[in-house]
């Protein structure tokens, strides 16, 4: 019986993960600072968020951006970013295109997920991986 009793906490407990293993909590999305990753970095500043009070602003890469949102209530992941003002600034082509994908793809998305300090954003023209700034 003892025997049996040890089987099963020992079971318990190889099942539970420890302090180091745990993923750290998410970052909020609220009032944190994000960096966009690129698949090819420009050279400068990197396109750079910010969310709070129902608003996003940030950089492109060549201009500053800003925007309205909405995000769900219940914790589903659902955000909707409303029409994106640009004030628009001249640079070089390259920079100029990542900006403008950039763009489109965060006016598309639909959804948010944070896992520790990084997170993506997903819609219909694509998706956005992002890790927080400090």
């Amino acid at each position: 019986m003892i025997r049996a009793m040890l089987l099963v906490v020992l079971t318990l407990l190889a099942g539970c993960k420890t302090a180091e293993e745990r993923e750290p909590p998410p970052k909020p999305f609220v009032g944190t600072h994000w960096k966009v990753l690129l698949e090819l970095p420009l050279t400068g500043e990197q396109p750079n968020m910010r969310f709070g009070d129902g608003r996003v602003e940030g950089f492109g890469g060549c201009s500053k951006f800003r925007a309205a949102y909405l995000q769900d209530s219940v914790g589903a992941g659902a955000l909707i970013i409303r029409k994106i003002e640009v004030d628009r600034h001249l640079c070089d082509a390259s920079a100029q295109a990542a900006e403008s994908r950039m763009l489109e793809t965060l006016q598309a998305v639909q959804s948010y997920k944070i896992l520790g300090d990084a997170m993506s954003m997903a819609g219909s023209a694509g998706q956005l991986k992002l890790v927080a700034m400090p």
